[in-house]
């Protein structure tokens, strides 16, 4: 092959590889935002938001909390898929995710028993393709 047309192929390559990365794993099921109003009694028993994995291989979904407005006083866990945990922590990861399967990421609050408002933010890509991610927001009004 001459040089112009390993050249070519060589660039071809490049473009595909990189077009590949920045295909989106994964999809938001519905919205990426859950507003949850209730009365300052109430708990919030579970407000998830749903992924989908899009592609034909597993994927490992990490995911870093961005913004947290909850009062210090809130009562609050979260759940992803494969795990919960106490309060709202700076991050973690999914179990695998195969193609086609759904995983989520859910909040909990119990009651203040006061009025307020509280809002908490997650990115979440995939480690194989970390330019690609969504935000999911979850907004909580306590009345």
């Amino acid at each position: 092959m001459n040089k112009t047309i390993t050249s070519f192929i060589f660039t071809l390559l490049l473009t595909v590889i990189a077009s590949a990365q920045n295909n989106p794993t994964f999809k938001v099921v519905g919205n990426d935002i859950n507003k949850e109003s209730l009365a300052k009694e109430d708990r919030l028993e579970i407000s998830k938001i749903n992924v989908e994995n899009t592609s034909d291989e597993p994927i490992f979904l990490k995911w870093e909390t961005v913004y947290n407005s909850f009062p210090k006083n809130w009562d609050s866990s979260m759940c992803q898929h494969g795990a919960c945990q106490i309060g709202i922590p700076k991050g973690s990861s999914f179990k695998k995710l195969n193609p086609d399967q759904q995983g989520f990421i859910a909040i909990h609050v119990m009651s203040p028993k006061k009025k307020g408002t509280g809002i908490v933010k997650f990115k979440i890509y995939d480690t194989s393709n970390p330019s690609y991610f969504e935000i999911l927001t979850f907004e909580v009004a306590f009345l």
